[in-house]
């Protein structure tokens, strides 16, 4: 992934329980353009299984940008 991505808005929803991290992600993203990157902090676990996976349901572009034993980050867009 391009380390100068120019990010449009951040989340950090470390700590939180599943279904409201996935519903945090999808009402950040219905108030971003189509060309926006959202980026996102998460636990791993199921978490980070559960936004990844209904987010790429919707259609939505995930990329893992870093990874360790406790939290992933990722980016999100539409394109």
């Amino acid at each position: 992934m391009d380390k100068n991505i120019l990010i449009d808005h951040y989340l950090d929803l470390s700590g939180l329980a599943c279904p409201v991290n996935y519903v945090k992600c999808c009402l950040a993203l219905e108030n971003l353009s189509s060309k926006d990157i959202l980026k996102v902090d998460l636990d791993v676990g199921e978490s980070e299984t559960s936004v990844i996976d209904g987010l790429q349901e919707k259609g939505y572009k995930v990329k893992i940008l870093n990874k360790d034993s406790k939290k992933v980050t990722l980016t999100i867009s539409s394109e």
